[in-house]
């Protein structure tokens, strides 16, 4: 008797015109090197993911190229996106950096990629002993002086509108408060992360000091993402949350970006 030829397994029902339907290339779940033709001599850690950053008053964009404060823009492709967007979350990550300040010639003097190991143990071998992200108690300095000389940042990797092209979303300090609620919010929904499109919008709020600046604004739509945003989403969770993630960071006293990567996270981490 001919031995009977296996069949292939049939799609989940609803998936047939997904899965026929041309995909953009993201990063392979294993291997180093990207998928589709023309990026096979580019490596993961090549790739350096655009930043949605909310500009302010005394922003370089609004200072030198007259653009808007209160509106978000693409660090990487210098666009304008408005004051109002949609945004898939994909995946969210944890990362300190510790700046040297611009009086003293600025740039990077210790960053933690996952938040809790640093690049150098200068200052301690992990983050949790590490003073400089705890606020002084000092009764001499003023408040601006005892906050953390270690920035926390909680970032997200989003979709923005309909595109299916990953950028980072990086709270700190004063959004700090809003980086939560994104978190919270999305966790207390059970799923995915990316299950949901939420919207991001701009206030004004204002400092210790009394001086307006604007801050982030997190709305929950309650309208779930497309299967065809969910599939693009799991890809990019699939690739991005193995690898490490590079993006532009600003100095908080502002001047030229730098260059930081999230570290690939270790065997056994989640994300």
């Amino acid at each position: 008797m001919a031995k009977k030829t296996a069949e292939a397994p049939k799609p989940a029902k609803g998936t047939t015109a997904l899965a026929n339907r041309p995909q953009r290339p993201v990063a392979r779940t294993t291997g180093a090197k990207l998928s589709g033709k023309g990026f096979e001599n580019l490596s993961r850690e090549d790739i350096l993911l655009p930043r949605i950053l909310l500009l302010q008053a005394q922003s370089p964009q609004v200072m030198e190229s007259d653009e808007t404060p209160g509106t978000f823009f693409l660090n990487l492709g210098n666009k304008n996106i408005g004051a109002k967007i949609t945004i898939t979350p994909v995946l969210h990550y944890r990362s300190r950096i510790k700046w040297i300040p611009r009086d003293d010639g600025g740039g990077i003097d210790c960053s933690a990629q996952d938040a809790r190991v640093p690049g150098s143990t200068k200052y301690a071998p992990d983050c949790a002993s590490c003073e400089h992200k705890d606020w002084s108690n000092d009764p001499k300095k003023s408040k601006k002086e005892q906050a953390p000389e270690c920035v926390l940042y909680e970032n997200f990797v989003v979709l923005v509108g309909d595109s299916t092209e990953p950028v980072i979303l990086s709270m700190s300090k004063s959004s700090g408060k809003v980086a939560k609620k994104f978190y919270s919010m999305a966790a207390v929904k059970g799923g995915n992360f990316f299950d949901y499109a939420y919207e991001l919008t701009v206030a004004k709020d204002k400092n210790d000091k009394g001086q307006t600046y604007f801050n982030y604004v997190i709305k929950d739509t309650g309208k779930k993402t497309s299967e065809e945003c969910r599939l693009v989403c799991d890809q990019l969770w699939a690739s991005l949350s193995k690898i490490a993630i590079r993006t532009e960071m600003e100095h908080p006293e502002g001047g030229a970006a730098e260059p930081v990567s999230r570290a690939a996270p270790a065997a056994g981490d989640k994300y």
